[in-house]
């Protein structure tokens, strides 16, 4: 009975998207923005992007027939370009409340955890009082969840930089303190850039910054657009093709 409300459900949602396109029958080409950001978006060994979204987003437009042109770009450039250029996906960003009327969420790819990272040789246990973390010297990519949530919490020495791997950078150099980011990030940058995640240590986690990854439109963007891309999305979660995705990158 499951198996047959699942068939149903794919039938329903692909033939909506069949209503959809034919309100607009050509093929449209969407820029999409984003960033590099482990193990979501990565540089491949042939210098295409990979990586698990964006597959999810190479699925989503098999699915409505679109042409993506992907441009990648630091976070802060990207956030901005979506913020304001009509027609523009962005992916992967934090769906947080501050950001929730700003763009049209189409999806949500996965749920992150997000912690303070510093280096062991500094931090002798794993918890401590935001209070005693407020004066550190933390690096954030400019206009991330990250830093946003740092300037609304009062933390006092905010490094922002172009991107999450000069964070990293600035950690391992003893430029800054601490860093923001979720497990299976972090450890993947430090293999990719050479460091050694076991001198990290993870400290406090930030419930506050717990959000979905997902993928937007900007707010000026055609109301048959996204009724189409949310569509689409639906039958990459009913058909188990996200799910397959996501085993894929081992991401649970």
């Amino acid at each position: 009975m499951m198996q047959f409300y699942k068939n149903f459900l794919t039938m329903i949602t692909a033939l909506i998207i069949a209503l959809l396109v034919s309100f607009d029958a050509r093929a449209q080409e969407i820029d999409v923005v984003t960033e590099l950001l482990e193990p979501y978006q990565i540089e491949k060994a042939d210098g295409s992007l990979g990586g698990f979204s964006t597959e999810v987003v190479e699925a989503l437009f098999k699915i409505t027939k679109d042409q993506a042109s992907i441009k990648i770009m630091p976070w802060a450039r990207a956030y901005e370009v979506a913020l304001n250029q009509p027609n523009t996906l962005i992916y992967s960003i934090a769906h947080t409340q501050m950001r929730d009327k700003k763009f049209h969420w189409i999806g949500a790819l996965k749920k992150e955890r997000l912690y303070f990272w510093g280096l062991k040789k500094h931090y002798t246990k794993t918890d401590y009082q935001v209070s005693a973390l407020k004066n550190l010297k933390i690096a954030a990519s400019r206009n991330s969840n990250s830093a946003q949530y740092l300037i609304a919490q009062g933390f006092s020495n905010i490094y922002q930089l172009a991107n999450e791997r000069q964070n990293m950078d600035m950690l391992f150099i003893d430029r800054v303190d601490l860093i923001l980011a979720t497990k299976i990030t972090i450890e993947t940058r430090a293999k990719s850039l050479g460091y050694d995640f076991n001198e990290l240590q993870r400290l406090n986690e930030v419930a506050a910054l717990n959000n979905k990854l997902s993928i937007a439109f900007s707010l000026d963007t055609s109301p048959v657009l996204i009724k189409k891309y949310k569509a689409a999305f639906q039958q990459l979660v009913t058909s188990g093709q996200l799910a397959k995705i996501k085993k894929k990158w081992k991401l649970y």
